[in-house]
This record gives structure tokens, C-alpha cells and sequence, in this order.
């Protein structure tokens, strides 16, 4: 799979700004090798819960990537993901408790959609 300059782009501005490096430099220095047997699925979550499970389709996921689809709102301004059993993953979503506190708790209705990318076998 090559990624455009423009996907490689997109890629970047959707990570977190605690990144150090571009992940598209990460993606061009793969050995071809690395990459053999990995297979990734992608999809768009409705989130319908602060806490949400979401099956991949693949067998099993050792990493995934999760980003809001739209701009963050007051009641949804973030989202998490980690790793669950077999294919499944888990998405947890995150407000500030305040304006003036800006604390994260569990995000509230209405909750924004949020694209992910798993990777695994």
C-alpha cells in the first residue's frame, strides 16, 4: 500500500499533538518484510455510549488509531482506544468537566462519529 502525499498529510493532522514524528516517515522506512501478514481494517463508530466495543472483523488486533470525524464539540472532544479480546477493540470518549476545568471525564450525548484504522492478522 503506498499512502499519497495528501493521505500522509491527512494522517498527521488527525494525531494527537503529543506526537513527535510524522507518521508517514514511519510508513515510508517500513521494511517491506515488517508488514508481511499484517492486515488492517477501517470504519466509522457511531458512538452511542461513553464506553463502546467495536469488533474489527479481524481475527486479532495489536494496535488501532482513533480520531473524531468532526470537529470536536463541548460534550465530545476526544477519543481513545485500546486493545480488547480477539478482534475486538474499546473507544472511550472524553469531555472536559468544565469550561473552567479541564479535567477529562466521560463524554456525553450527542456524541461525535469516530473513524479508526486496526491493525492485526
Amino acid at each position: 500500500m503506498t499512502l499519497t502525499a495528501t493521505q500522509i498529510k491527512n494522517l498527521n493532522n488527525s494525531m494527537s499533538a503529543f506526537q513527535d514524528a510524522a507518521v508517514g516517515t514511519y510508513v515510508d522506512a517500513f521494511p517491506a518484510n515488517i508488514l508481511s501478514g499484517v492486515k488492517f481494517a477501517r470504519g466509522v463508530a457511531t458512538i452511542t455510549a461513553d464506553t463502546q466495543t467495536v469488533d474489527s472483523g479481524l481475527g486479532t488486533v495489536v494496535a488501532v488509531v482513533v480520531t473524531l470525524q468532526s470537529d470536536p464539540t463541548t460534550t465530545h472532544q476526544s477519543s481513545t482506544a485500546t486493545i480488547g479480546a480477539g478482534g475486538n477493540f474499546v473507544i472511550k470518549s472524553w469531555k472536559s468537566t468544565s469550561t473552567g476545568n479541564p479535567t477529562l471525564i466521560a463524554a456525553t450525548t450527542p456524541w461525535a462519529l469516530v473513524n479508526w484504522i486496526a491493525f492485526g492478522n
